[in-house]
């Protein structure tokens, strides 16, 4: 083509007239030109909708985020936000850019924001930090803030941050505090109360039994009065430990978890009529004495609810380390509970289970059994425990 174009051009300039053969070659140049223009004009333009679209996405996923996006400059000064950002701050965009981020912060911790920006802009790593807000509407609200430091291609450090509102996660948290320093006022009331009654009423009525048992020989009372005053007596000892134990079993505080879980098995087994088949470890979990407790009561609690509404005759129950959780699974053979949803009493004592379940950090799975009955299975996580070995299950019988 060059050699061609070159003898066209020769041509022209001496004013001699193209042949028709170089006229149709120089035509079928110019038109392959024309369709290789043609063909690169229509991948610019698809390539300027493909950028056109790129930038929407990215203006509506910086817009439309579900956090704040700011960017400051090394004064703390606002350059750049999003519109999540504008709305967590209560006021326009426009309003918002040159003004110092810190006038948004609460006098409170105004100072530990001054270190934050010091040091993250001192740094390459990202760094976090939970603060008090003040926006333009003057309600503080918790958020957790995360910045970046960044050099521009001036040279000039800025200030890549993000803004998280986590005050529905703090007061969830201070809502779980109260609710566990109510728990742990309501246990410390019932070891006191279980300990009086062991030790005080329990102790004056096997004082008085004993008086009771000699009276006999002193003072020649009938023998018949004696023998049923002392069997009422050994029905209020009973009664008063059975309460003291219900209230706090002794024995949690004194031999640990197993000893304790073991303990009401062979009482329930006893009271409540069922056969209950036991399977836990040889040694104690490595839980808290609260989560520990915690644990116990819902143990209790299911125990009381199988026997009340399941209508069941056997209970399996299995505590089990895996996989960093400690699982507690209570199986029964009857009609199962929760039942169905007319069943509010039912449901509520599931509920109930369950909230206790994420109050400790675990969560509770209910499960219907083929064949009938229900399983339930709390998973609590376990933090730097050692491997657990199982002893063997035994059956407690009624």
């Amino acid at each position: 083509m060059t050699r061609l174009r070159r003898h066209s051009d020769n041509a022209a300039s001496a004013g001699v007239p193209l042949s028709d053969d170089v006229s149709s070659e120089l035509e079928h140049e110019l038109r392959v030109h024309q369709i290789e223009l043609e063909s690169q004009n229509e991948e610019l333009r698809r390539a300027q909708l493909d950028l056109a679209a790129a930038r929407d996405r990215f203006v509506d996923l910086y817009d439309f985020a579900p956090i704040g996006y700011f960017t400051l400059d090394a004064a703390g000064r606002i350059s750049e936000v999003n519109l999540t950002g504008t709305s967590m701050m209560g006021t326009q965009r426009n309003l918002l850019l040159g003004r110092r981020f810190e006038r948004f912060v609460a006098a409170v911790d105004s100072v530990r924001w001054r270190e934050y920006l010091h040091q993250t802009l001192q740094q390459d790593v990202t760094g976090r930090v939970e603060l008090m807000m003040r926006p333009v509407s003057g309600l503080l609200v918790h958020a957790q803030l995360d910045g970046l430091r960044v050099v521009t291609t001036q040279g000039a450090p800025t200030l890549r941050l993000t803004l998280t509102d986590i005050t529905q996660r703090k007061r969830a948290e201070m809502d779980r505090r109260i609710v566990a320093t109510v728990i742990e006022a309501s246990e410390a009331e019932r070891r006191r109360v279980a300990r009086e009654l062991h030790e005080d009423l329990g102790q004056n009525l096997s004082a008085l039994k004993m008086d009771l048992a000699s009276l006999p020989a002193a003072a020649g009372v009938q023998s018949e009065r004696i023998a049923a005053m002392l069997a009422t007596l050994d029905d209020a000892v009973a009664s008063v430990r059975r309460i003291s134990t219900a209230l706090r079993p002794m024995m949690l505080d004194d031999l640990g978890l197993n000893a304790a879980i073991d303990w009401l098995v062979r009482d329930s087994a006893q009271r409540l009529g069922l056969t209950i088949t036991l399977d836990q470890e040889e040694s104690d979990p490595p839980l808290s004495e609260r989560h520990s407790i915690a644990l116990y009561r819902m143990l209790q609690e299911s125990l009381a609810l199988i026997a009340r509404h399941a209508h069941a005759s056997d209970v399996a129950i299995e505590v089990r380390q895996r996989g960093g959780e400690l699982l507690l699974t209570v199986q029964d053979n009857g009609a199962g509970w929760p039942f169905a949803a007319n069943r509010q009493v039912d449901n509520d004592a599931a509920s109930s289970l369950r909230e206790q379940a994420h109050l400790l950090g675990g969560r509770l799975a209910f499960t219907k059994v083929r064949g009938g009955g229900q399983r339930f299975t709390l998973h609590l996580p376990l933090h730097g425990t050692d491997h657990l070995a199982f002893s063997q299950g035994h059956r407690s019988t009624p």
